[in-house]
Order: C-alpha cells, then structure tokens, then sequence
C-alpha cells in the first residue's frame, strides 16, 4: 500500500513544486526581498506603509499561486487517504465475507455475482463434472458482486469511515439529491447511529471540544455517504472445481421407488464438493473460493475548493492532453475531482475446496 501511495503522489508532487516555484517567481518580479534580519524591525516599526504598484498587480496572482498550492495539497493528502480506503474496505471484506451474517452464510453472497469475461486471465473452465477435460487449468474467472447484501454495505461502511477525513464539514458543501435540510444534511438509513457513535468517541477522546463537533461530524459522514462507491469482485483460478452446484451428478439412492433428493457431492478424499450457486441467474445464494483473491475499488468524488476548483475547470486550448477539465464536474455548486485506488486481498474461509490430490 505505501509504494501504491508513493505512486499516487508524485504527479500531485511534481504540480506542488512547480507552484512553488511560481509563488517564488512572482515574489522575486514584485521587488521583494527576503531578509531575515528585518523582519524584527517590521514587527516594531509604527509608521504607515504604502502599497507599491508591483505588490498591487501580483498579488492576486500570488493569492491564486497559494490556493493551487493548497488544493494540490489536499489532493495528495485525498491520494493517500483513498488509498487506504481501498485497503480498509479490502480488510472489511476478507473478515465479513468468510463469517454468516443473518441470512448470507460463510463465503455466500446473498446478492448475484455476475461473471466479467473482460476481465485478465479469463479463461473458461470445464463445467460438466463428468467430462474427460474436467480439472485444474490455467485461468480462471472473475466475479463482480452486485450491490445490495448485507457483507457488501459492510465493505461499503468501511470505505465510508475511511474517507470522512477529506470529506468537507460546511453545511452549505454538502449535498444529497442536491438539497440539504434546514437543520443540515439528512442522513439515510443507520446514519444518525453511526454519527452518534462517532461523536461519543470523539468527545471522549478530546472531552473540551467544542458543541459544533456534532454538526460537522454529521457533515462529513452525509458527504462520504452521498460521494463514496466501491466495486467489489473476485477471482476464481481454474485450479479448483468451477462455482456450481455438483448436486445434480449425485448418484440416486439404492431403492428406486425412494425419490431422488439432490445431495451434496464428495470427492476422492470424502470431502464436500462443490459450491451453493444460484440456479436461477436472477437470485442470489453466490458462494466464493475459500482463498480466491477479493479486489475492492473505491471511488470518492473529491470536494474541491471553490477557487481553484473553478480555475482548474476551465478547459485550456493550449494544452490539448490536459483531461484534469474533463474529470472535474460540477454538483450543488460544488466542483468534485474523482479518486479511485484498488486493493486486493485473500480471502479465508474455513471451507476448503480443493478436491484434487496435492503432493509436497
């Protein structure tokens, strides 16, 4: 994750320095001169001053100079911290997933994972249990969980915590479906809740803080909430059996007058085979490989500041490849540059479905 991070932040580096390079540049054209030595006799001079010409022209551009500064600042600042988003949401993922929340059992989703044959490595394996080319084989095939269960709004709850630090706390930023309430943002679902937790570990951290702490807390979380999505997938290699359901190749019982009931499979070792899949396409029930590999992408619209998110708007002719314009849009009145970072981790149920013999 660090050298992920260190990767983000270089171009945003590279646009901080050249700032401020250009604060100086301007500094240096207006006369200025930096002495340290004077800097005492300022502080106790009482005559008046008078404004230079070449202080009066460069300084909005100096104040322009400075806000870029600043907002290539907190970009870098918003790099990182999606970063580790990505990574706690990762994290969340590989803890929920494997344990049985409510109706979703160990390594199920209750939700559809729809197969992404776009995606690297894809390579389709053999479906039938009873052909010659059933096995393990190069590949494999990636998974992109639908929204909506309960494991994903927990892997999605954790990209929220993370990316409340960067989100703004002014009321009059913070939007959902473009209208904010009298009293502030209003906050769906367990929202309230989990505001309400935020600020008791908050106030019993910093006891002396101050009453606005709660509004702002509610802000920033209504923020994250509103501007926060994540894709969650997984990739499935062809060295273990497909995700199917083997039930339909159990033998059928001795007595034939008995009906058949589908039963689970076993392999040569005894061992359960197969997974719980859907039957329908349109339901859910999708169960994971215990060690498949689980990518989570968060996506956060990062809030801007009003005058350098106007400035870098602004399409510029000149300069034909910049596609910074492009990706700032604005909503609310707010102007929001996209973020994204990606991180995977194994997962690690406790279901092993590995039905073929390993030698060491």
């Amino acid at each position: 994750m660090g050298r992920a991070m260190l990767l983000v932040c270089v171009p945003w580096l590279g646009l901080l320095v050249v700032g401020v390079a250009a604060a100086a540049l301007l500094i240096w054209l207006s006369g200025a001169r930096w002495q340290v030595g004077r800097l005492g006799l300022l502080h106790r001079d009482q005559t008046g001053a008078v404004q230079s010409l070449s202080f009066v022209l460069t300084l909005p551009l100096f104040i322009l100079v400075l806000l870029f500064i600043i907002q290539v600042s907190q970009l870098m600042i918003a790099a990182a911290v999606v970063q580790y988003a990505a990574f706690a949401a990762a994290r969340a993922a590989i803890v929920w997933i494997p344990a049985n929340l409510g109706s979703e059992k160990a390594n199920c989703f209750s939700t559809l994972c729809t197969i992404d044959r776009t995606a690297p490595d894809t390579v389709e394996p053999v479906w039938d249990l009873e052909s010659p080319a059933f096995g393990p084989r190069n590949g494999g095939l990636t998974y992109v969980v639908q929204p909506g269960s309960p494991k994903y709004q927990k892997i999605w709850s954790a990209a929220v915590l993370a990316c409340m630090p960067i989100c703004p706390s002014s009321a009059n930023l913070v939007t959902i479906g473009g209208r904010a309430g009298n009293t502030g943002p209003s906050l769906p679902g367990n929202g309230p809740h989990v505001a309400d937790l935020l600020e008791q570990a908050y106030r019993a951290m910093v006891p002396n803080t101050q009453s606005a702490v709660s509004s702002r807390i509610r802000n920033k979380l209504a923020y994250a909430l509103a501007n926060t999505q994540i894709e969650v997938r997984f990739f499935h290699p062809n060295s273990e059996v497909p995700l199917q359901d083997y039930s339909v190749y159990a033998r059928p019982r001795p007595n034939p007058n008995q009906p058949f009931k589908p039963r689970e499979v076993l392999d040569d070792r005894g061992e359960p085979l197969g997974f719980r899949a859907p039957s329908d396409p349109t339901i859910g029930t999708m169960e994971l490989g215990w060690r498949d590999p689980i990518t989570v992408t968060v996506y956060h619209q990062f809030a801007l500041l009003p005058g350098p998110g106007r400035f870098l708007s602004r399409p510029n002719p000149k300069v034909p490849t910049d596609t910074v314009d492009q990706r700032i849009t604005l909503q609310g009145g707010v102007y929001k540059y996209p973020l994204w970072a990606s991180a995977t981790l194994g997962n690690e149920g406790e279901k092993s479905v590995i039905p073929y013999w390993e030698s060491y």
